[in-house]
């Protein structure tokens, strides 16, 4: 029997069982990540690469809440939105890269409970999963606007003397005498330390950098990602190597070497 987690809502523990989920993702990385991530909180989860198979699964699994792509190798996502929609069965979250409001707009009048844009932060999503599983298993009118925030702030992570705020987009360096002074990154560094955080402790492929941080696709040859790694390190760590907590990882990627509750405990215990 799963032991309780005490940073879940009260609500949710001993009246509503956790909530089955499937996510519709044809991203292998991406995929597994929020799998992991997703079951680590003791839900069940099932894995579907294109909107085919997601049908299938949706019959034979009967997930409670599914997370759709929108960007599907074999359909467009939004058909397969609204089929599940019509079938009034399920929490359906769009779980998209595109952050335009139309999409966001279209995902919710087809019949999308709630809309999270890519790069996940996996603490969100899986209180955005619970909060519609309560509304469904309620019977209330999705609500996305009003989706409760996770039960402990997780916006503001902790790298050594680093403070991360996700929601802000910001990174400072706390001195010894208790002065910050703000680190500058560029758009794509703060991406790609985004990216590493949510995933920690796991390794983000190389592959995944490149096309989320440098927006490009990648090739064995280009040393894009490596060379934006090193200016992260630099303007993070500088050039004390024993400080330098984003590690590569023979044959995986590059990873943030501490596991991502860790961070949060020492950020929420400061």
């Amino acid at each position: 029997m799963p032991s309780e987690d005490p940073n879940e809502p009260t609500a949710t523990r001993g009246i509503l069982p956790d909530p089955t989920v499937l996510i519709v993702e044809d991203e292998q990385d991406v995929a597994q990540t929020m799998r992991r991530f997703i079951e680590r909180s003791n839900m069940t989860v099932r894995w579907a690469r294109t909107g085919a198979e997601a049908m299938e699964l949706k019959e034979s699994f009967r997930p409670d809440v599914v997370l759709v792509d929108l960007g599907l190798p074999d359909m467009n996502g939004v058909n397969l939105v609204t089929w599940l929609a019509n079938k009034r069965d399920c929490g359906i979250i769009v779980v998209s890269g595109s952050g335009e409001e139309i999409d966001r707009v279209v995902g919710i009048e087809l019949g999308a409970d709630d809309y999270v844009t890519k790069p996940v932060a996996m603490r969100e999503l899986v209180a955005r999963i619970r909060a519609v599983h309560r509304r469904a298993a309620r019977g209330t009118p999705a609500a996305p606007a009003a989706a409760p925030p996770p039960p402990q702030d997780t916006s503001r992570i902790a790298l050594g003397s680093m403070h991360v705020d996700l929601k802000r987009r910001t990174v400072t360096n706390t001195a010894a005498n208790g002065a910050d002074a703000q680190v500058h990154l560029t758009a794509a560094e703060f991406v790609a330390l985004e990216a590493l955080i949510d995933a920690a402790p796991n390794a983000v492929p190389r592959e995944t950098l490149c096309t989320r941080a440098l927006r490009r696709p990648f090739h064995a040859e280009d040393r894009g990602v490596d060379q934006l790694i090193l200016n992260l390190r630099k303007k993070l760590f500088g050039d004390d190597s024993a400080q330098r907590i984003i590690v590569s990882v023979r044959g995986a990627g590059y990873a943030i070497s501490m596991d991502r509750d860790v961070l949060v405990a020492k950020t929420d215990n400061s």
